[in-house]
């Protein structure tokens, strides 16, 4: 009898270390878990195979190269906030983050944003998911929200359709500065034998007039409308003119080092292709949405009595 209480409570004793064990090992398997999910958030910013790792496996983990910025002025918070956040609108691969880039720059106040981007919130956008007025603009892609008081008014960015829908396919695949490879235009659907890319295209030109129509005639306030074009050629004078009127002013010197700044790390880099994934009649598609878009910011410029002068 003793015999067998000695065998059974070794035999206890072995299934609880056993099973501290097991614990053990759950919890350290949860540890990587956790750390691998970091690495995977503070890294969007180029994609999977991005140049800012090494070559090799260990390069990857052990010895990132995070881009540096220089910003004209340490980042700051509004003090006091202002009464309402201001929306910085548009549709995606329209520029969005560029241009909050620069107003970063000449300002020195940090922009919001209704998304939580990890990978732009370690690479110079420490406000990102901040909605309120204590930040400069608040970026979103979004039509206009239903509370009244979200928004009192918004600068609305607006990139031609084409540039625009091919930059936000080139960030889904390769992040936001990456470029989509050839084959990802030659993936087909095999039930319409239509290309992905194809779909892609005609759905996306339905969103990119929908969100610029929708604010521009269901908006109450006031909108300040920046075409990303005008936004390359003459930097200085189309940043000024979002200052104005956001109300805020700044110095020469503030606007010298901006502009000697602008390029930043925000920028896809242009990558010559050698062929044209737009067909011709995706072309007659653009054309038509885009004049259609372009006909109601000139009859919002006239109504709302805006100085604005139309270039694109």
């Amino acid at each position: 009898m003793n015999q067998t209480l000695i065998y059974f409570s070794k035999k206890n004793n072995h299934g609880h270390k056993m099973s501290r064990r097991s614990i053990f090992l759950l919890a350290a398997a949860v540890v990587v878990l956790y750390f691998f999910i970091i690495l995977f958030m503070l890294s969007p910013l180029h994609g999977a195979k991005s140049a800012y790792y090494g070559n090799n496996y260990m390069n990857h983990f052990a010895f990132r190269q995070i881009p540096s910025v220089h910003w004209c002025r340490e980042l700051r918070w509004r003090a006091p906030p202002a009464p309402h956040a201001v929306a910085l609108v548009s549709y995606p691969g329209s520029g969005n983050t560029w241009l909050r880039y620069l107003l970063q720059q000449v300002t020195g106040l940090v922009t919001g944003s209704i998304y939580m981007d990890y990978g732009l919130r370690v690479h110079g956008f420490p406000a990102e998911n901040v909605t309120d007025g204590s930040v400069l603009v608040v970026k979103t892609h979004e039509a206009p929200p239903l509370e009244p008081d979200k928004f009192k008014s918004a600068v609305l960015l607006i990139r031609n359709p084409r540039d625009a829908i091919l930059a936000d396919f080139n960030r889904l695949h390769k992040g936001h500065i990456g470029t989509a490879p050839k084959s990802a235009f030659k993936k087909k659907m095999h039930e319409r034998r239509m290309s992905d890319w194809a779909t892609y295209v005609a759905t996306q030109l339905t969103v990119w007039e929908s969100l610029h129509r929708l604010w521009l005639t269901k908006f109450p306030g006031p909108i300040y409308v920046v075409f990303y074009e005008v936004l390359v050629k003459d930097t200085k004078n189309t940043l000024l003119g979002v200052l104005d009127f956001l109300n805020h002013t700044v110095t020469e010197e503030d606007i010298t080092c901006a502009l000697s700044n602008k390029e930043g790390i925000y920028r896809r880099k242009k990558k010559l292709q050698n062929f044209d994934p737009f067909t011709e009649e995706m072309y007659t598609a653009l054309n038509e949405v885009r004049n259609r878009v372009l006909n109601i910011v000139l009859n919002y410029r006239r109504t709302h009595h805006t100085s604005e002068k139309y270039k694109v």
